[in-house]
C-alpha cells in the first residue's frame, strides 16, 4: 500500500547518513506489469544488490507472477528478503516454485 512505501521511504530518509551513497530506493511494483517493471529496470543502470519484499505470500494464485517480477530484478549476486506471516502450507509451494525457477532459497521461521 501507499501507507507502506511511504513509511519505508522516510526510514530511508531517516537513515540516509548511515547509508551514505549506498541509499536504497524506495518503489512500487506492480507484478505482471510489464510496462512497470521494463520502467523500473530502464531507471537503475546496474542490478540491485538487495531487493526486499514483504507480505507478499498471502495468495497462492499470485505466486507465478511473483515469480516472473523476482526473475526480472534479481540477478547472479542480489539477495532477495521476503519477510511473510504464515498463513496457510501453500506458501511451501511458492518456495518449490523459486527452486524449480533456479532460486536458492532458505526460509528461516521466527516464532510470535
Amino acid at each position: 500500500s501507499s501507507n507502506t512505501l511511504d513509511w519505508l521511504a522516510a526510514n530511508v530518509a531517516d537513515n540516509e547518513a548511515a547509508l551514505r551513497e549506498r541509499a536504497p530506493a524506495v518503489r512500487r511494483l506492480v507484478w505482471g506489469d510489464e510496462a512497470h517493471t521494463a520502467a523500473l529496470l530502464a531507471e537503475f543502470a546496474s542490478p540491485f544488490d538487495l531487493v526486499v519484499g514483504a507480505e507478499l505470500l498471502y495468495d497462492p494464485d499470485q505466486y507465478p507472477a511473483l515469480l516472473r517480477a523476482l526473475d526480472a530484478f534479481v540477478a547472479g549476486g542480489t539477495l532477495a528478503l521476503l519477510g511473510f506471516t504464515h498463513r496457510h502450507e501453500g506458501e511451501r509451494r511458492f518456495f518449490e516454485g523459486a527452486a524449480a525457477a533456479g532460486f536458492r532459497t532458505a526460509t528461516q521461521w521466527r516464532e510470535g
